[in-house]
């Protein structure tokens, strides 16, 4: 079963997939001391265009450890017409916003990269906007990236997980490539046996960089969960299995210690891996408690409370481990007071009922106007976010704290609007 992912406005490895410009965020103070090194014409960072696309000018300075706190990673995928594709993975200083250490990842030819090649993996998703003469849309940018993007990585961002497709037999498989170009295959090979061919997909890293994790179909949609140990034989280990009916468009992302696999649409880790919101079809917006093992997200499958109709929400991420950050369900909101802006809901207090429960939903935090705005990031203590806001095709962006009535600030640092425009948002440390 190949799938595609995607609801409120983006899809997983989408034909015409919302605009490819990033976010790169931090504690930031708005209009911060510029960094002269970055200086160009976008320097100021007060304008950009929707659908411009940002260079890898420089994208090899530093090659040093990815700092623990106070940096924003950010990848990018560059698809030129006959070299090979890369992706190249940044941390950028808040203060300054100068690159403090980057890395470059050569995509083998045999990985998939491509929609066209219809096998699910986060780097598909990453790489979407990014081929030669693919338009952009009107859309606006890319939102906070889901989990599984992030554990397209592992932990310190020095490898990074790949699905392997045999392009005569179609068969897949998993590995993983480190900065140096170095691809290992994890995966056996394809059985002589009249079976089924090989359909490993939705490769991630488990946080510890000691496993990849991956889904593979069979012919009658039945899902299983499964491992592969980056060490000795990479024998597999069975996780879980289910069938995959109406779960078109799912991807997999890991959560909690020990780890389990939720495999799901759109799914959005709590910060202490016991929750998470994620689509179900027939259900809408859920908050699914994470259960004791790896797990498909599907109706009557889990623990899951539905969003209330009237919270109206849309979920960009967490906040902290029990309050999920909303933008409008079907990107305009039927409350005036709420339109293009954000807020919370208290995922705590959340009962199983139609109606939100009081207290739950929290007031909007930014001013209603007729802009596009986009979550882009989260501060890890969860105080503020980061968000682009499309006014015709001028793109800004603004800090804010995640409060209601809060007052946006438009970030002009000097080297901003250069590490914003690229890519994705992996995470703010």
């Amino acid at each position: 079963m190949r799938r595609t992912e995607g609801h409120g406005g983006r899809r997983w490895g989408g034909g015409t997939a919302a605009l490819a410009v990033a976010a790169v965020l931090l504690p930031l103070v708005a209009g911060c001391g510029g960094d002269q090194d970055d200086s160009g014409p976008d320097a100021k960072g007060t304008k950009a265009t929707a659908g411009q696309q940002g260079g890898a000018k420089d994208a090899d300075r530093g090659n040093g450890a990815f700092p623990d706190r106070g940096v924003i990673v950010t990848a990018s995928c560059s698809v030129p017409a006959s070299n090979p594709a890369s992706v190249t993975v940044t941390g950028w200083d808040p203060t300054t916003w100068k690159r403090t250490v980057s890395r470059t990842f050569t995509v083998p030819a045999e990985a998939v990269v491509a929609e066209a090649d219809d096998v699910a993996s986060p780097l598909v998703e990453l790489c979407a906007d990014n081929f030669p003469g693919v338009g952009t849309s009107e859309d606006g940018p890319r939102a906070v990236a889901a989990t599984r993007l992030r554990q397209l990585f592992d932990e310190d961002f020095s490898r990074m997980a790949v699905v392997l497709i045999d392009r005569e037999t179609e068969a897949t498989g998993v590995g993983y490539v480190d900065t140096n170009g170095k691809l290992t295959k994890l995966s056996g090979e394809q059985s002589e046996d009249f079976g089924d061919t090989p359909q490993e997909e939705n490769a991630v890293f488990a946080q510890d960089g000691s496993a990849l994790w991956f889904t593979e179909t069979d012919s009658s949609d039945r899902v299983r969960i499964a491992s592969r140990s980056l060490a000795g034989d990479h024998a597999v280990t069975e996780q879980a299995g289910g069938e995959g009916d109406y779960m078109d468009g799912a991807g997999l992302a890991l959560a909690g210690d020990p780890v389990r696999g939720l495999f799901g649409k759109e799914v959005r880790i709590s910060p202490d891996g016991r929750r998470a919101t994620a689509f179900i079809t027939w259900q809408g917006y859920n908050v699914v408690d994470v259960p004791q093992r790896s797990s498909l997200l599907k109706a009557g499958g889990v623990k899951a409370d539905r969003m209330p109709f009237d919270a109206d929400c849309h979920p960009n991420g967490w906040v902290d481990d029990k309050t999920v950050l909303c933008g409008p369900r079907l990107g305009k909101a039927e409350d005036p007071k709420r339109k293009n802006s954000f807020w919370t809901l208290d995922a705590s207090r959340l009962d199983g009922t139609a109606d939100a429960p009081k207290g739950a939903l929290g007031d909007p935090i930014i001013p209603a106007t007729d802009r596009k705005n986009t979550v882009r990031a989260i501060s890890p203590d969860g105080k503020q976010m980061i968000f682009a806001s499309l006014q015709g095709t001028r793109l800004e962006y603004f800090l804010s704290a995640i409060a209601p009535g809060a007052t946006p600030k438009k970030i002009t640092a000097g080297g901003a609007d250069r590490a914003l425009s690229v890519g994705d948002v992996l995470e703010w440390r």
